[in-house]
C-alpha cells in the first residue's frame, strides 16, 4: 500500500493565488533531486481560479516520479479533484523575457538561460540561442524550443575574434583567429595573435571568446 503524503499550507496567508502556483510550491520539497515540476495540468474547474493557499490541500499519492502522476486537489469549498502534473528532469533552456515575433533576432536581454523542467520534447541550445531567428511568435515567459528557431550560422575558421583571458579578477584582453567554424555558446579553438599560441575558450555573442572562468 502506497504511503500518502498530505501537503496542507503552513501560513494563513489571505493573498490569493493562483491554483497552478499553489500546486507548484508545495509539491516542489517532494520532487526527486535533479527533477522538477514541467506543468501542473489544471482542468477547467480550477483554472481561472486564485484562492488562498490555505484553502488548498494536496494529496500525493506515494513518491512523485518522472512521468504524469496525478495528485488530489481540494480547494475549501468545492470537490476534491484529481490533477495530472508533469514531471520532468532539470535541463537547461531558454526563456523569452517579452513576447518575441515571427523574424526577431534574439539578444541575450530578450532570453533568461534558466534550470527547470519543461514539458517539451526539445529545447533549443540554450548556449547558442543569441543571434537565432524566431521562426514563429511566443508569448513572455515561454520556453524555446529547438523548431522555435532558426540557428545563427557558425563563425567560419579563421575568423577574428576578440579574446578574454580570465582568472580570479585579472582580465587580459587581445585578438585572436578561430581555427575551426564554431557558434557562439560552443568551445572554440583559437590562435592568439601575438603569441601565435592555440588555446580553447567558450565563444560567446557576437564574438568574443572567454578563456578561464565562464562568463
Amino acid at each position: 500500500m502506497k504511503a500518502l503524503l498530505v501537503l496542507a499550507a503552513l501560513t494563513t496567508s489571505a493573498s490569493a493565488e493562483p491554483v497552478d502556483a499553489i500546486v507548484r510550491a508545495r509539491l516542489a520539497p517532494v520532487v526527486p533531486a535533479g527533477f522538477g515540476i514541467a506543468k501542473v495540468h489544471v482542468p477547467a474547474s480550477l483554472a481561472g481560479l486564485d484562492v488562498a493557499p490555505a484553502q488548498v490541500t494536496i494529496e500525493v499519492p506515494g513518491s512523485l516520479e518522472r512521468g504524469r502522476p496525478s495528485v488530489k486537489v481540494t480547494v475549501k469549498g468545492r470537490r476534491t479533484v484529481y490533477v495530472p502534473i508533469t514531471v520532468g528532469k532539470l535541463t537547461e533552456v531558454a526563456i523569452v523575457m517579452r513576447a518575441v515575433a515571427e523574424g526577431d533576432v534574439i539578444t541575450a536581454a530578450d532570453v533568461s538561460i534558466e534550470q527547470r523542467a519543461v514539458d517539451i520534447a526539445s529545447p533549443a541550445p540554450a548556449a547558442s540561442i543569441v543571434g537565432a531567428t524566431m521562426t514563429h511568435a511566443l508569448a513572455e515567459g515561454s520556453p524555446i524550443q529547438r523548431d522555435d528557431v532558426v540557428l545563427a550560422p557558425p563563425l567560419a575558421r579563421g575568423t577574428e575574434v576578440a579574446i578574454e583571458m580570465r582568472r580570479g579578477s585579472v582580465r587580459i584582453r587581445g585578438t585572436a583567429t578561430l581555427e575551426a567554424a564554431v557558434r557562439p555558446g560552443q568551445m572554440a579553438v583559437v590562435r592568439v595573435g601575438q603569441t601565435r599560441t592555440l588555446v580553447r575558450g567558450l565563444l560567446v555573442a557576437p564574438s568574443t571568446v572567454v578563456v578561464g572562468e565562464a562568463p
